[in-house]
């Protein structure tokens, strides 16, 4: 059996950072396990508005949730990258950092070297930011741009309008911000393809002789050795072209993601005893607190008509050959939808109306209601530190509950999550999406057998989600009603004018982003932690977590560039350079 210093289980966004990061020294041997292919070199990860073609392939793991009670019992899908780089390779290429308070949060958890001065300097290594009026930022591998296009209004008529509703445009896109913003893209400036963990990690890193990468290797266990009550991990066990095999390792980083990592760990006894017991799986470390926590983004979508002579993305939604030829040759020239993410603009907006005595007065009579003596279930004490979070994200006027994607065109959901087409004929569009950044709904991911496992975030399982978010949903369609982006518009229909109204749309129409984050969270074990600050697993001395599963406070947005900043810290936590 071939023995490593460091098996990384997992190639996707963590676990290429750190094998590339832990390589670097030449006398560490790096086994990198990755359940999917290498599709390196294949055009629809290469090209960036093609990412929806790799969706419901072999690219991607094709879970789905349990039926969701708060969303009127509907089974939600949602991708997750099964390739080499992992999401970094088919998601929607968005990086949004997280927020000053949100990290922070994460540091009074109990997490020494985890705020935000720490954790910021980590992520700052991962990337070079190209931008038209500030140059190039950063030395880091990974590569964001931003659109080149300048004929294009909607980012000017987007920005002029949150400008006139008391939103001028942010700066600084972390911290405390709060406003429009313009969010980059993983895609390298100047090929205009995607960027991602498998090009500007792996690849400068794979000629090193202590580096081996195994596509298509499912890991099945991790292998232990217990001696009372010391536990060892060796190895782990996968297979490879139908055979079994094992390999040995000083150090085992588990970097399977949210819903793989805690699978894994139970699947090799970490875990709720009693759940493991009736699996008939052999209990190494007792820990309830193992797919627990699990975190998302509850997600809905407006769609407005847009005027006729207006440009969008319809056409090209309705696959019509003119606007694909169009498109095609202006992605030769760098430029066009093919050659961006198409969800640039955006904001970070706070609860609507708290910067007024009657929004003031709402959102503390909601708070009230339903924190304030609630009973919320789980662990106490880490409830409590949540609730608190959220409540000073609710209660500031500088911070962000709801987060807003524009985009030029057709956007809404299939009742299971999926996008569903435009309308027929030649109307034109303009999307709100929304999203809730900082949910109190907790679920869970567990094991059922040994293959098949139960995902159920509990949508709008605590009361105060679908509260904000019905306020924020509010507020969409108050943003399209408003100058100049109202005369690019048709008559736009209140369609949620009252609270209760736009409840129920969210419970008919929402979904969840693919943003799951907690199940192996990072804290004290008392709060409902699997790993500790330095990343590892309570009870066992050399195994480790290190991917979006690990973030105990879900970010506000998109998690990539978290998960970039995790996967760092990480490496030089590992490497002895933090903590």
């Amino acid at each position: 059996m071939t023995s490593y210093d460091y098996i990384i289980v997992g190639g996707g966004t963590a676990g290429l950072v750190l094998a590339a990061r832990l390589t670097e020294d030449s006398s560490k041997r790096v086994l990198v396990l990755e359940a999917g292919d290498d599709l390196s070199g294949d055009t629809r990860l290469a090209v960036p508005a093609m990412w929806p073609t790799l969706l419901n392939t072999d690219a991607d793991w094709k879970f789905k949730t349990v039926p969701q009670p708060g969303l009127n019992n509907r089974t939600i899908s949602f991708p997750q990258g099964k390739v080499l780089g992992g999401s970094s390779a088919i998601n929607g290429l968005s990086f949004t950092h997280s927020s000053k308070a949100n990290v922070d949060a994460w540091f009074k958890l109990g997490n020494p070297g985890w705020d935000w001065a720490s954790f910021s300097h980590s992520l700052a290594k991962s990337y070079t930011l190209t931008s038209p009026s500030a140059g190039v930022t950063g030395s880091g591998p990974l590569q964001l741009s931003y659109p080149k296009d300048i004929d294009n209004a909607w980012p000017g008529i987007w920005q002029q309008t949150l400008d006139g509703l008391g939103f001028s445009k942010c700066e600084d896109a972390a911290k405390q911000a709060c406003g429009p913003i313009f969010v980059p893209d993983t895609i390298h400036p100047a090929s205009k393809t995607r960027s991602f963990a498998g090009n500007a990690y792996l690849e400068p890193a794979r000629s090193r002789e202590n580096l081996t990468v195994v596509p298509n290797a499912v890991v099945r266990r991790i292998l232990f050795n217990k001696y009372g009550d010391a536990v060892t991990a060796t190895g782990v066990e996968y297979t490879k072209d139908g055979e079994t095999q094992a390999a040995a390792g000083k150090e085992i980083i588990l970097t399977a993601g949210t819903i793989n990592s805690p699978r894994l760990l139970e699947l090799s006894g970490v875990g709720d005893a009693k759940r493991l017991e009736k699996l008939g799986i052999d209990v190494v470390v007792d820990n309830p607190n193992v797919g627990e926590n699990l975190q998302n983004h509850p997600m809905c979508g407006l769609s407005f008509e847009a005027q006729d002579d207006e440009k969008t993305m319809d056409g090209l939604a309705r696959q019509d050959p003119a606007a694909l030829q169009a498109a095609m040759a202006a992605y030769a020239q760098q430029l066009g939808p093919f050659a961006s993410s198409g969800t640039n603009n955006a904001a970070q907006l706070p609860f609507p109306g708290i910067r007024t005595a009657e929004g003031k007065a709402e959102v503390e009579e909601l708070i009230s209601k339903y924190i304030t003596g609630a009973e919320l279930g789980g662990n106490a004490a880490f409830v409590e530190t949540q609730a608190d979070f959220v409540r000073s994200i609710l209660t500031s006027p500088d911070e962000a509950s709801g987060y807003y994607i524009s985009f030029p065109g057709y956007a809404a959901f299939n009742p299971d999550g999926t996008m569903a087409p435009p309308p027929a004929g030649t109307g034109k569009h303009f999307s709100i999406a929304l999203l809730l950044t900082h949910p109190l709904s907790r679920g869970s991911v567990h094991i059922t057998s040994a293959t098949d496992v139960a995902i159920d975030p509990r949508y709008f399982s605590h009361p105060l989600d679908i509260e904000i978010l019905a306020r924020h949903l509010r507020f969409v369609e108050s943003i399209a009603s408003a100058e100049p982006l109202a005369s690019h518009l048709k008559a736009v229909e209140r369609r949620n004018a009252a609270v209760d109204q736009a409840k129920e749309y969210l419970r008919r129409t929402a979904v969840g982003a693919h943003h799951f984050t907690g199940t192996c969270s990072m804290m004290p074990e008392a709060l409902g932690g699997v790993v500790d600050a330095q990343l590892r697993v309570y009870g066992v001395s050399n195994l480790r977590v290190a991917d979006a599963s690990i973030i105990p406070l879900t970010p506000r947005a998109n998690p990539q560039a978290t998960v970039y900043g995790v996967a760092e810290h990480a490496a030089a936590i590992i490497k002895g350079g933090v903590l």
